[in-house]
This record gives structure tokens, C-alpha cells and sequence, in this order.
């Protein structure tokens, strides 16, 4: 049986040869790139879309006030859906951009933002390293709301290198129609 495996992989063709050389040598390169990626990302299914995962609270903030939304409360699941809409849409890519404090005390204070928490850690599929946040940070107005940005964290702090989403216009929509938005 071993022999007809080593016939069919040495051949007296160059051509052969030559195909065989090419397709083993693709395959490795892919390979390699699909393994780096994973190893830096620490997530076997970095190049999938998808987010299925629903916050169990969520808080919006506007003109220095927070409103407090709970499941089974007013808006609550539109929100929500439309959240796990736009990270479920995929990443575009990363931001190179980190929360500070002062950015954030103004996305809470100053801006408009929504912030949704998370029972258990959950995973953003990404060909970088995303972590395992339970909270995130979309700022609606303000520093940063130019790009489809998603701050990610856990335990109170807020991750360094947030994503850029593909879009954040499902949460846009909804904020309007509740009223949060002009």
C-alpha cells in the first residue's frame, strides 16, 4: 500500500513534479497563514463573521444622564438585537485606539454612548486578538464615533487596540428610534 502512496508522489515527469512542488508549496503558504493568524488572534475560527451572544444589561448615556436598560424593559431587545447585529456584521480591523480616562468619563458625561455588559466573557472573531470582554463601549457621538468603533473590556477597564465594526448603523437606528438620536 506505502508503495503505491511513494509511486504516486515521485513521478518521472518534471511536469508532474513541477505541479505537485506548486500545489504542496501553496497549501503551506496558506497553512502558515491561517495558523499565524490563529496563534496571534488565540482563536481557531478568526476568519468567521457572526456574534450570537446578547447583552443582559445595557446603559445609554446622553446630555450627562444614563438610562439603564433591562430585559423586559422598553427597548431593550430592539437595542440589544441591534448590538449583536453590528458585531455579528464581522470586524473590518483594528484602531491602534485605546479608551482613556479622560475619553472616558466624556463618552460618559459629555457624548452620547451606549455601553452593553455581557453575563460571561464572549469572543469577537478577529484575525487580531480581541480578548474576552464582558462590557463594550460604542461611542455614538463625540471622540471616536467617526468610525464604527467598539471598545472592548472586562472588570471595569477598557481594552487597548479597540475594532473598527463593519458597521454600527443597526445600534444608530434604534438609538433614533427611541429618541436618542436626532
Amino acid at each position: 500500500m506505502f508503495s503505491k502512496i511513494i509511486r504516486l508522489a515521485v513521478s518521472d515527469d518534471p511536469i508532474v513534479n513541477l505541479v505537485k512542488f506548486i500545489i504542496l508549496f501553496v497549501c503551506l503558504i496558506l497553512f502558515t497563514i491561517f495558523m499565524s493568524n490563529a496563534s496571534t488572534s488565540q482563536d481557531w475560527e478568526w476568519h468567521k463573521k457572526g456574534f450570537d451572544d446578547l447583552p443582559s444589561r445595557i446603559v445609554i448615556y446622553h446630555d450627562g444622564q444614563q438610562t439603564k436598560l433591562m430585559p423586559g424593559q422598553p427597548g431593550f431587545d430592539d437595542l440589544a438585537e441591534a448590538i449583536r447585529a453590528s458585531l455579528a456584521a464581522g470586524v473590518d480591523t483594528q484602531s491602534n485606539t485605546g479608551l482613556s480616562d479622560v475619553s472616558r468619563e466624556e463618552a460618559y458625561t459629555r457624548y452620547r454612548s451606549v455601553e452593553a455588559f455581557f453575563d460571561h466573557p464572549v469572543k469577537l472573531h478577529a484575525w487580531f486578538f480581541t480578548g474576552h470582554p464582558t462590557q463594550m463601549l460604542f461611542p455614538i457621538t463625540g471622540r471616536h464615533s467617526d468610525w464604527p468603533i467598539v471598545f472592548l473590556g472586562r472588570g471595569g477597564e477598557y481594552f487597548s487596540n479597540a475594532p473598527v465594526l463593519k458597521t454600527k448603523e443597526p445600534i444608530l437606528q434604534v438609538l433614533k428610534s427611541l429618541g436618542y438620536l436626532n
